[in-house]
């Protein structure tokens, strides 16, 4: 009766494959951003045919921080604080200065974001801001501001260069709604001027504690052949069948697939009585 058998136990280290998104977890993040801010709905209610004309778009600027609470499986999530100057609406009277009405103030969002490709995220910010409005009239010297809080909407783009993690450029458009408080233009026509606030605006922060992306643990993988007799040497003899040599290959093959290898062979023979 044929006994040999040939047993092949292969143990190796494959590597754990991580998707990492940009920032990592529990780490902070601060950066400033700048762009262009256009103010909607009512403005034009301040054109008329005696020359009064209001200039809508202007600068926006402000710098945030933020804390990356998830990042798992290419999904994101941060709480992020800003502080901003929103831009101003100018109001202009036959080529002089008429009035002037000024945005500033915090906003506080939770930002979700998706990596969809190596350091590129897709990402959204809802939340609310705290803005303070500043309004001036020159012709008659009189100024007051109002506190108001309105929902913000942004969406954009980030990207952190391979070789340099700890920097991430963005870019953004958000979306402010009804600032300001109409009463305090009750003077221009009974004007409804709650307006709406679009922007525009490229930024870049400063990661903390990125480094290297963290190294996971090696998982092991222990795969074993056994090989009967019948399928690789003939009884009594010491050569190779020719049919075991696609057997081999495809041990091979599993080999191949496996970083770090170590391979142990068992066996024993046959025995004449």
């Amino acid at each position: 009766m044929k006994k040999t058998a040939i047993a092949l136990a292969i143990a190796g280290l494959a590597a754990a494959t991580v998707a990492q998104a940009a920032p990592q977890e529990n780490t902070f993040y601060a950066g400033a951003r700048a762009g262009w801010a256009s103010f909607h709905d009512g403005v034009d209610a301040f054109h008329n045919s005696d020359g009064l004309s209001a200039k809508k778009n202007s600068v926006t600027y402000g710098v945030f921080g933020g804390y990356q609470i998830l990042n798992q499986n290419n999904f994101g999530l941060a709480v992020e604080l800003g502080y901003d100057d929103y831009g101003r609406i100018r109001l202009i009277e036959t080529d002089a200065k008429r009035g002037k009405f000024t945005n500033h103030g915090v906003n506080l969002s939770i930002k979700p974001s998706y990596e969809v490709l190596d350091g590129l995220d897709v990402y959204a910010r809802v939340g609310a801001a705290l803005i303070r409005t500043d309004y001036k009239d020159y012709s008659i010297d009189a100024a007051g501001h109002s506190l108001k809080v309105s929902p913000t909407f942004a969406a954009g783009l980030e990207y952190a260069l391979p070789i340099l993690p700890e920097l991430a450029m963005r870019l953004e458009y958000q979306w402010i709604e009804n600032v300001g408080r109409d009463q305090k233009w009750s003077g221009y026509n009974d004007a409804d001027f709650t307006p709406d606030i679009g922007a525009v605006t490229f930024g870049l922060s400063y990661r903390f504690g990125q480094g290297a992306a963290p190294v996971a643990a090696p998982e092991v993988v222990n795969k074993t052949f056994t090989l009967n007799s019948d399928v690789t040497f003939p009884f009594a003899k010491a050569t190779l069948k020719p049919e075991a040599t696609s057997t081999l290959d495809g041990i091979y093959g599993e080999i191949a697939q496996v970083n770090n290898v170590s391979v142990n062979v068992n066996g024993y023979a046959d025995r004449h009585r």
